[in-house]
């Protein structure tokens, strides 16, 4: 028996998307050279566990989910747990985004991407991100220096935010240092004075 590589457990919705079990289901078979169709489809339904097999099976009534191929199996249940949302509805959603005041620039840019996923933006996705990272950014220094710029894009901006962010966590270490230095003199004052 060949030993395989890697581990694969059941679907959990609540720990995961749909796509995202099929993603680590696919890099499984890469890495384990399983390219049939059949024993995809055969190791999808043994491992999606018995509450989402049995999801399957009802969807599938009257047939059985192992008159299906993989594909179809995987697009069917991309269907069912995450229909395809509303593109004007998910551009009104990142529009409406903004940094959350205890939220990294990185933080912000990466649910900036998850919530342009549906938008289909194509050829326009890094300057809507740029608009979005300069209009929402929340901290006037930062939105200054994006705006002095000229030319910029999307990878010059998140640039000049991260290492403005960067710059003023540094200040604000370099100001908290002094008071750190002056509790320790004053405690080792008052050890030596027996206080």
């Amino acid at each position: 028996m060949t030993t395989m590589i890697g581990t694969l457990s059941a679907f959990d919705m609540k720990k995961q998307t749909w796509e995202e079990y099929c993603e680590i289901l696919e890099q499984f078979f890469e890495a384990n050279g399983i390219d049939d169709g059949e024993k995809q489809r055969a190791i999808l339904i043994s491992m999606v566990g018995p509450a989402t097999y049995k999801l399957i099976r009802n969807l599938m009534s009257p047939g059985k989910p192992s008159s299906k191929t993989y594909v179809q199996l995987k697009h069917f249940m991309k269907e069912h747990f995450n229909p395809k949302p509303s593109k004007i509805v998910q551009r009104y959603k990142i529009d409406l985004r903004s940094r959350q005041p205890t939220e990294t620039v990185s933080a912000y840019v990466a649910e900036l991407r998850r919530l342009a996923h549906d938008c289909n933006y194509g050829g326009t996705l890094e300057q809507m991100l740029r608009d979005r990272l300069v209009c929402g950014i929340n901290d006037d220094r930062i939105q200054r220096r994006l705006l002095s710029e000229t030319d910029l894009t999307f990878e010059k901006a998140f640039k000049i935010a991260v290492a403005a962010e960067a710059a003023s966590k540094n200040v604000q270490d370099l100001h908290k240092a002094p008071l750190a230095c002056n509790s320790m003199k004053t405690e080792g004052t008052l050890k030596k004075e027996g206080k």
